[in-house]
Parts: C-alpha cells; sequence; structure tokens
C-alpha cells in the first residue's frame, strides 16, 4: 500500500475554515454573555433593547445557521477537490 499526502488545502478552504470558527467563537462568547448578564442580574436591562444587547442576543441567531451551512459547502468544495485529486492520479477504481 502506498500512502497519498492530502493535496494542501485551497485558499477558498482555509477562507471559510477561518469564517466559520469565527462565527462560532463570537457566537459562544455572546451566548456567554448572556449567560453572565442573566446570572449578575442584569436580564432587565439586556431585554430594554438599549445599548449593545439587542446585538448580542441576535447576533448568535443569524451567525450560528450561517456557520452551519458554511460548513456544508466546505464539506461540498473539498469533497470536489479530493475527486479531482484521485481522477487526476488516476486512483478512481483501487482500494
Amino acid at each position: 500500500m502506498t500512502q497519498q499526502t492530502p493535496p494542501p488545502a485551497s485558499r477558498l478552504q482555509r477562507i471559510l475554515s477561518y469564517i466559520v470558527a469565527a462565527l462560532v467563537i463570537v457566537s459562544l462568547v455572546c451566548i456567554a454573555a448572556i449567560l453572565i448578564g442573566t446570572a449578575a442580574g442584569q436580564f432587565a436591562a439586556q431585554g430594554s433593547g438599549l445599548g449593545l444587547w439587542p446585538t448580542v442576543f441576535f447576533f448568535p441567531l443569524v451567525a450560528l445557521p450561517i456557520a452551519f451551512v458554511l460548513i456544508i459547502v466546505l464539506l461540498i468544495v473539498s469533497a470536489r477537490r479530493n475527486r479531482a485529486a484521485n481522477a487526476a492520479n488516476g486512483t478512481k477504481g483501487r482500494r
């Protein structure tokens, strides 16, 4: 058996990975801020619609589904790239 090295990640794959990681990390920070604010007794201030709180509430609701869709896009891009690399190497029917 020969060991094949996977093709290096393309620029698109790296960009998608960084965007997904950033969206998930910022969403988790927002969720932690909501939990800490609620535990500190600032729930009334959070729901007032003033300051930064509306953004803190809204960001995870939008960012996490976007991150999920981008993960699916990243999987599709990676699969297409691997399929093209395998076809170029002539390893289509081998195991």
